[in-house]
């Protein structure tokens, strides 16, 4: 079963540290539009706002995380921890939020984690700088981390708040939120893509070889039918097949097939006789038919 965080409230203005941490100047306006906005709180009414645990993933492949991303030609799945369930933000720069531990491997120890009062949240937000202000522009939901930037929230980020200043410079500097969104479906083009170009040739020959031994085997089971010969049955192989067998015997398969189908002592199709033949046939057979019975009239007559 899903385990909740309850509400949970921490103050852009604050971070609640003296020594560490990424002080910000957030434009309070620009953060409530995001947050209580309508298409925003749509997403998160409809569970699809996740997090993870640490922000690696973001670092890596942006801050939208994509479902899946290819690893040496295999699909690896990014599993999520948790998922933004609550959300809103107040003039006075108070945040509340409240999460859900998904039960997945990741979000199973990041209940643990939090069972065990260890790690708090830190929130991936796209926030260019503007006239001196970071404004909020893209909500992507709450990472698990170690050092949370918000001591209170136990998280602000770009600000990706446990991130180090300057990691995200590239991020801050896009010029349109769009920059930093993923295209899901962009994705999944360029990883079928990949998937694609990763097929084996000699499979694809192999395929084709096979097609040909079918055609084959199709003619010579035919041939073989005409012949009245009974194709063999599996039965008369080994009990134990051979291991260690060469696995690319198509080629080989094939070469014999030719040979046997080139085989002139082969039985074929006799070419269809001409009516006279047949006519002439037929009279001789009459004709022999009726000297027997002829003879055998002779003998019953005593002549």
């Amino acid at each position: 079963m899903s385990k909740r965080t309850g509400v949970i409230r921490y103050n852009l203005n604050d971070i609640k540290r003296n020594f560490t941490g990424q002080k910000r100047a957030i434009d309070i306006d620009a953060a409530m539009r995001l947050f209580n906005g309508a298409a925003l709180q749509e997403s998160i009414r409809k569970g699809d706002i996740y997090g993870y645990i640490g922000h690696q993933y973001r670092e890596k492949y942006t801050l939208d995380v994509p479902e899946t991303v290819m690893v040496d030609g295999v699909p690896v799945v990014l599993e999520p921890a948790c998922r933004t369930i609550y959300l809103k933000c107040y003039p006075t720069g108070d945040v509340e939020h409240e999460q859900e531990f998904l039960d997945t491997a990741p979000g199973r120890v990041g209940a643990r984690l939090w069972d065990s009062k260890a790690y708090g949240f830190s929130s991936a937000i796209y926030a260019p700088e503007e006239n001196g202000l970071r404004v909020p522009k893209g909500y992507f939901g709450m990472d698990l981390v170690r050092a949370p930037n918000y001591d209170n929230n136990r998280g602000y980020a770009v600000m990706l708040d446990s991130v180090a200043p300057g990691v995200f410079t590239a991020v801050d500097t896009f010029p349109t939120e769009s920059a930093a969104l993923l295209d899901s479906v962009d994705n999944m083009i360029k990883e079928s893509d990949a998937f694609a170009a990763g097929l084996s040739n000699d499979i694809l020959k192999q395929y084709k070889i096979n097609d040909e031994l079918n055609e084959y085997n199709a003619r010579l089971l035919e041939r073989l039918h005409q012949a009245k010969i009974e194709a063999p049955m599996l039965d008369s192989a080994p009990k134990v097949m051979e291991r260690g067998i060469n696995m690319d015997t198509g080629a080989t398969m094939l070469d014999s097939a030719q040979r046997f189908m080139a085989n002139e002592n082969l039985p074929g199709y006799q070419p269809a006789p001409e009516k006279a033949e047949e006519k002439g046939a037929v009279d001789v057979v009459v004709g022999g038919v009726k000297k027997a019975m002829a003879m055998v009239d002779s003998v019953i007559r005593g002549h």
